[in-house]
Formats: C-alpha cells, structure tokens, sequence
C-alpha cells in the first residue's frame, strides 16, 4: 500500500496530525501498536487551558496554541467538548507569583471567582492567588482522538525497524514518502539519543460525586465536570519516579488515594464513587518547549562535521537530516492545548511547504550532545 504519509503513533498529536493532513488531501496511514490515545493521551485530563507563565518564547506559542485550541475542538469535535469556566489556583509561592504577572498581561478574558465557586474552595485555595477565566474547555480525550481518524487507514502494528530506501519509508507492506513520528516517550526506533525527551506517567480517574462542580479548577490536581453526564475527572498526578519499562507495577490505588487527597486541598468532594482510572506515559522536552521538526542522523553529521565533538558550532542547515522525517513531540501536560497547533504548522510545511519555526526543531538539542561525543 502506497501513503503519502505514515504518522507512527496514535496519541494526540498523531491523531490531530492525521486529521489535519487528510483535511488537506493527502493519502495517511496511522499506526499504533496498542490502540488510538491507549497511552498517554488516553490517560490525560484533555484541558484547553492557557498556560501561565511569564514573558518568552513559550508564553507566545502557548498563547496561540490556547487560542487555535479552544476554536479547533468547538468547531470540528463540539460532541466531545465541554466549554466551562476555569479557575487557575496557584499551587506554590513561586507560581502565585506567575499568576499575579500573568492576571495583568494577558488578553484572554478573566474576572472575579463567582460566589457560587467561592463557597466551595478550602480555606488554602481561597486565600491562594488565582485566576478565573471566563471560558475554558476539556475535551474527551479518547472520544476526540476516535472522532479525528474516522475514515483515515489504522494499523495496530509494532514497529520495530524504519527502513527507507529508493526514496520512501517502508513499514512492512506499507509505503509512503513522508514519515512523522509522535510516538511520545516510547523508544524512539531511531539512534537519536540526542533528543531530549523525559517520560513522565500520568494518572486520571473518574468519579461521581454528590458535589457540583460547576467549573474546571486546575490547583494542586485538575478537577472537572466531563462530557459524560454526572462523571468528574480528577488528574492528571504527574510521577516523575515510576516508569513502565522498569518491569515495576504501577500501585494503582496509591495512585487514587493521592489524588482524592490532592483534590481534597482545593474543595470537599462529598460521596465519592470511583468508575474507572486510565494511566499511560506522556513525553515532555527537557526545555519545555514542544518538538516540531526534522531528525539529525548524527552519525552521518558526526562524520561531516566532527570538530562538532569539541563544540565548534554548525549552521543547522548543514547538518543531515533523515529524509521526508518529522517528529512531532514534547508537549508535557499540554498536548491537547498543543496538538492542533503543532499539526497546523506540519500541514502547512508537508502541503505546501511552508518552513517550520526553528525554535521547535528537535536539531536544538543536538550540538551539546555532540560536544558530549569527545
């Protein structure tokens, strides 16, 4: 079978990648080897939440990302998108102090914590710096990525080998001239060690409550109403220790009791009955910075270039690169505020061929690992 594109990986930015490309014509093939969002994605509380933080290259992209987010889920997945306010409660000192800088800078529109959310707050939330957006939105997050590559060719496949010869990638039977990888914090299918990727496992549940929730509250843990009538979503709790390849099992009711008591700091939620829990691994940058961009084959690089080794600096552009290969990457907890944005701009450069932003490129990280080669 010959594609235009082979997107590996059936997360967030996969999905969102596949449907953005097919909405511009060309031919795709999906492939994942556990199912659409069975990771990381499938186990992410799925807000379209502004970021905050202060001036910078991320604030800008978040900015955008935030605002092409919420248009690209009420416009093209309404059935899967719940449109709520959101309280944004500071969850230290030092990011009360983001909060408090953020309030006066940004554009997107916030007022005062209604009375009706006030008298739900814990005596640490309400006297904690916060702000109170007057729309934010959670999308669900298996439902969307489902809805998204409807109609577009899946394939359950374990891909252990890239192969690319006489000008395509060839996976199995599959055949296509462009290859995108967003495949996250799972092994990479490619020596490109210097990538900088941390995994970092997340946990959600699912809870009814006799307490009305009638906002998004991100503070300690996110608290949300969902898409499913009378279900809340309680996550995503961020486990930088455990991962799934170290042969552990993951303490799933450890895991549930730290969230109930995290949500517990922020409002008393009465009655509670626990429907399901999913879990899976999410991938963020080491600069915090998502990943869009082409792929170093830094053997070949190392050969051309090797005074690299001892830090002499290469113009990007003269490094090799894999062919037709785009890796799509790095969101963190942002993923689906960053999915439609990041498969915007990979429509726009495998479509028409419109450059991509070079602060994105996952080239940035590859001169100090080189130097790190001597």
């Amino acid at each position: 079978m010959i594609y235009d594109v082979i997107i590996i990986g059936a997360g967030i930015n996969g999905c969102c990648s596949a449907y953005t490309l097919a909405q511009a014509g060309l031919r795709i093939a999906l492939i994942d080897q556990d199912g659409i969002a069975a990771g990381g994605s499938g186990a992410a509380g799925a807000f379209i939440s502004p970021k905050i933080s202060k001036a910078g290259e991320l604030k800008e992209i978040m900015g955008e990302a935030h605002a092409e987010a919420l248009h690209f889920y009420t416009t093209n997945f309404p059935q899967f998108t719940l449109v709520k306010p959101l309280l944004h409660i500071a969850n230290s000192p030092q990011e009360g102090e983001k909060v408090e800088s953020f309030k006066h800078e940004t554009h997107i529109k916030h007022s005062s914590i209604p009375h009706k959310i006030q008298i739900l707050l814990s005596d640490e939330a309400i006297n904690t710096p916060s702000i109170y957006f007057d729309i934010g939105a959670v999308v669900d997050a298996q439902g969307v990525c489902g809805a998204m590559v409807e109609g577009i060719d899946f394939y359950p496949i374990k891909v252990e080998k890239l192969i690319h010869s006489n000008g395509m990638w060839q996976i199995g039977d599959l055949n296509a001239k462009h290859l995108v990888l967003a495949i996250g914090a799972y092994p990479k299918l490619l020596p490109i060690d210097y990538v900088g990727l941390r995994g970092i496992w997340g946990h959600r549940i699912d809870i009814e409550t006799s307490t009305h929730i009638p906002c998004i509250l991100h503070h300690h843990v996110s608290i949300s109403p969902t898409t499913k009538e009378g279900i809340v979503a309680i996550g995503a709790t961020h486990d930088v220790h455990y991962s799934p390849f170290s042969g552990e099992p993951y303490d799933r009711e450890q895991g549930r009791a730290q969230l109930i008591e995290k949500a517990s700091k922020t409002l008393k939620l009465n009655n509670i009955n626990i429907i399901n829990d999913y879990t899976g691994l999410r991938s963020g940058s080491n600069d915090y910075l998502p990943m869009l961009g082409s792929l170093v084959d830094a053997e070949a690089t190392l050969q051309k270039y090797p005074h690299l080794k001892h830090g002499e600096r290469v113009d990007p552009s003269e490094y090799t690169y894999y062919p037709n290969l785009t890796m799509i990457n790095g969101s963190g907890g942002y993923g689906f505020v960053l999915a439609p944005y990041l498969a915007k701009r990979l429509g726009e450069w495998l479509a028409a061929g419109k450059e991509l932003n070079p602060t994105l490129s996952p080239s940035r990280f590859f001169p100090r690992w080189a130097k790190r080669q001597s």
